[in-house]
């Protein structure tokens, strides 16, 4: 894993406190545990046949009301200090080109993206409250939007090279919050800022962080057991592995789109059964794999999803949401023209740093 360390040794003595507008503002080590079991989760859907896309649809879904559940309850698992697949993620760095230009400084993995976000979540608990800062300071929202201010001095905003310490990255001046919120909009990057506005926000306010890792770790169990009962069907030479990417996709198309107006679970567990059913027929599947087994199959993995979405919470969906790989790259026309712009006003933009830095020395 890579890391970048761009602290200045004028404020490393102080602390990680935030001031925040509630006392439950998380740490950045306890972000780290969420991101975490968050990657737990997505790597066992994923393994599924599901999508990052397909994930995020999965977590939009709000739990029910109490009078649905007939057969599924809430699950509450407490964290005992692992997630089933933590660690998972493999950092694969780019390859290297020394004749290619600055292309936005992408991250190399879902790794380093996570170790990113960790990283200014710190970095902004840090200075948010400080005229290090100046930008709005109003309320968790503003906090959120700080964060995406911050990605942008650590990660993109440089020189026309990647930020550096010498940066002053950890500075935000109301000429730097125009011209990034311009370039957001301009590398059509809003949707992205928004959801990592939406993380700052929640977590900056009144954040119960062990309910919120009790779900976590509730999920990411419900799912393990899920596929550990889905390979106890594996009898007579059933390859459930192979089974699974395709039927947990049909699952996860038919539940996002009708839990909200289902009667109940159990109504919805027997309808998924019945749509997944017919598609597959649609597909020759059947020609394949035994139906009984799959019936099974597709039973256990609907009512493991189900109970997953009401064991969840909504901030589950911003997790996975601002995870993957930044999605800018300097490859056309206009996007070399945006970051090229971004890039001109720096050097203005650094000298306000720097009278900012000589003005609280």
């Amino acid at each position: 894993m890579c890391s970048i360390v761009l602290a200045v040794s004028l404020v490393l003595s102080q602390s990680y406190t935030a001031m925040a507008s509630g006392s439950s503002t998380i740490t950045e080590q306890q972000l780290g545990v969420l991101f975490d079991g968050m990657e737990s989760i997505v790597v066992q859907l994923e393994e599924m046949g599901l999508t990052e896309e397909d994930i995020s649809d999965l977590f939009g879904v709000l739990p029910r009301e109490d009078s649905f559940y007939h057969e599924i309850e809430p699950q509450s698992i407490e964290y005992n200090g692992t997630f089933v697949c933590e660690g998972s993620l493999l950092d694969v760095s780019p390859e290297s080109s020394n004749t290619r230009s600055y292309n936005g400084n992408l991250p190399s993995s879902d790794v380093t993206q996570k170790e990113r976000i960790e990283n200014i979540y710190g970095i902004a608990l840090q200075y948010y409250r400080t005229n290090y800062y100046e930008g709005s300071k109003v309320d968790g929202t503003a906090f959120g939007n700080y964060l995406s201010y911050l990605y942008l001095s650590h990660y993109i905003d440089g020189p026309g090279r990647a930020p550096t310490a010498n940066d002053l990255p950890y500075i935000i001046s109301t000429s730097d919050v125009s011209a990034y919120n311009q370039f957001l909009s301009s590398a059509n990057l809003s949707n992205w800022a928004n959801n990592l506005a939406n993380l700052g926000s929640a977590l900056y306010s009144d954040f119960d962080y062990m309910a919120s890792l009790t779900s976590i770790n509730s999920v990411d169990q419900l799912l393990s057991n899920g596929v550990n009962q889905v390979t106890m069907e594996a009898v007579n030479g059933y390859n459930t592995t192979k089974a699974l990417i395709t039927i947990a996709p049909l699952i996860k198309k038919y539940i996002v789109e009708n839990h909200a107006t289902a009667v109940d679970d159990v109504i919805l567990t027997d309808d998924t059964l019945e749509y997944v059913e017919s598609q597959l027929s649609a597909l020759n599947f059947y020609e394949t794999f035994d139906k009984d087994i799959t019936s099974a199959v597709i039973s256990i993995v609907t009512t493991t999803f189900i109970s997953a979405i009401c064991s969840s919470i909504s901030l589950m969906g911003v997790f996975v949401s601002v995870v993957p790989l930044f999605v800018y790259e300097c490859t056309g026309l206009i996007q070399t023209a945006v970051l090229a712009r971004l890039q001109y006003s720096f050097s203005g933009r650094y000298a306000v740093r720097t009278g900012i830095y000589i003005d609280n020395m």
